[in-house]
């Protein structure tokens, strides 16, 4: 009830804090208290948060690891240049050549 004896609803969506002290300034040991509801609610956000940044943490390490394999694919491709004298482009269309024989004969 308010002044004038009129019932108000609570409004929706707010948030109710009540801190708790322990009674010692500065203690590391105090405690907030919010509404069920509206914690739920930041926890999932949080929640959100942390998942993204696992994703993308996640690509990262698939992207460097792809980085590494095409690094060791030219360097293969660079050294079997070197020993037979065949361009990248020439060695590739030979596989290609190859393998197509194997299956039309």
């Amino acid at each position: 009830m308010d002044h004038d004896g009129s019932q108000t609803k609570p409004r929706l969506g707010t948030m109710i804090l009540q801190l708790v002290s322990s009674g010692k300034e500065g203690s590391q040991k105090d405690v907030i208290m919010v509404d069920p509801v509206e914690a739920k609610r930041l926890a999932s956000k949080q929640m959100e948060k942390i998942k993204a940044r696992e994703k993308l943490k996640r690509r990262r390490q698939i992207e460097a690891i792809n980085g590494a394999w095409a690094m060791i694919g030219l360097t293969a491709g660079l050294v079997i240049e070197g020993q037979t004298g065949k361009s990248i482009l020439t060695q590739l269309a030979d596989y290609l050549n190859a393998i197509i024989h194997v299956f039309v004969r």
